[in-house]
């Protein structure tokens, strides 16, 4: 039986914050490992290792107990509705939810709009942004790369994740509603967090522990 604790850690953004903050701490990441192709990678403390997910699939590898904890934007959890524990809000990855459109393209604008199209990968937060505001509009589902969207004539305007705002003004993008906010949450499966405290809190009490020594 393998005894490994997994913790599902996530690719892009949020990782790219995580894994600094981590170095020289006993969830430290094997820097050779982490440098090869492979998804699972050691700590510095032996029998923990780290799953290395897309934000998407993270919460699922959590839910189904193969990973014992969990890191994740709250963005992902409010579109999933997994049966997963938030056991803290980790202080790292903010970023707003937002309404963007083409420069010049106000709020306003786009209530006019007889047919409203919103090209968006966060489907759920946005039909209650839009029923919030008593709107409607076709949602365009996107995976990847929505600021192309406005540009090429694909939907009127995107709601995405905006950090610094940067990738929207090099697109010719502005914010033109604050839909909501999101940051890297810690997660466990509800049921094994409960029925297993000794075996999973004491890695959470680590990763927090690690965390703040790093603040």
């Amino acid at each position: 039986m393998n005894q490994t604790l997994l913790i599902a850690f996530p690719k892009g953004r949020l990782g790219d914050e995580l894994v600094p903050k981590l170095a020289g701490t006993p969830l430290a990441l094997d820097t050779a490992a982490l440098k090869s192709r492979v998804l699972r990678i050691p700590t510095a403390t032996p029998g923990v290792a780290a799953l290395l997910l897309k934000g998407a699939d993270l919460p699922r590898y959590v839910a189904a107990g193969v990973a014992s904890l969990g890191i994740v934007g709250s963005d992902t959890l409010d579109e999933m509705d997994m049966d997963l524990l938030e056991l803290a809000d980790l202080g790292f990855g903010a970023c707003r939810l937002s309404l963007c459109a083409k420069t010049g393209v106000t709020l306003e604008d786009l209530r006019a709009k007889p047919h409203l199209r919103l090209a968006t990968k966060f489907p759920k937060a946005t039909e209650a942004w839009l029923s919030r505001e008593g709107l409607t509009a076709e949602l365009v589902p996107l995976s990847s790369s929505a600021e192309l969207a406005p540009l090429l004539g694909l939907a009127d305007a995107i709601v995405d994740l905006v950090q610094t705002g940067g990738t929207l003004k090099a697109h010719g993008l502005v914010e033109t509603a604050v839909l909501g906010r999101s940051s890297a949450r810690l997660v466990a499966a509800r049921g094994a967090y409960l029925s297993e405290p000794g075996r999973i809190r004491p890695l959470a009490d680590m990763l927090l522990g690690a965390l703040k020594a790093k603040a």
